[in-house]
């Protein structure tokens, strides 16, 4: 799915924020043994913006959603990407959080370096593992 764009005026936010909305309210409510989870990315190779480009802005999204079975995958290199503490998005998550990617990266947006996880940020390693035991995460590693 096309969800990002790379030139101001190029799309209708709002319309495009209720697009996701309601594609995923379908996805939930058709399917809703199924836990449907978003894994946001500021940037990529594909197109300059993404319409979810934070965990803010996934958490907002997941509220407007509004399903028992709708979360989010989180991942390392995204969230230091977008500037983000890790351990801080954890905690914003909480139970909410369906997913995490265990990797690192140097932080530069749009570098999708893919290191092992706590080789270049071992502090935010730490406390992300902490995180996941303060909101007792049992989901996918």
């Amino acid at each position: 799915a096309y969800d990002g764009y790379d030139y101001p005026f190029q799309v209708k936010y709002q319309e495009k924020w209720d697009q996701i909305v309601s594609a995923f309210q379908e996805c939930c409510d058709a399917y809703p043994n199924i836990r449907w989870s978003l894994e946001f990315k500021p940037t990529d190779e594909n197109t300059r913006f993404f319409t979810v480009p934070s965990t803010g802005a996934a958490m907002l999204l997941v509220k407007e959603i509004d399903r028992p079975n709708m979360g989010l995958t989180l991942d390392m290199g995204h969230m230091l990407m977008a500037g983000e503490n890790p351990g801080q998005s954890i905690a914003m998550v909480g139970d909410k959080l369906f997913g995490i990617q265990l990797n690192d990266g140097y932080t530069r947006l749009a570098a999708e370096d893919g290191m092992m996880f706590g080789s270049i940020h071992p502090s935010m390693a730490l406390e992300a593992m902490y995180q996941l035991r303060q909101i007792d995460f049992k989901g996918h590693l």
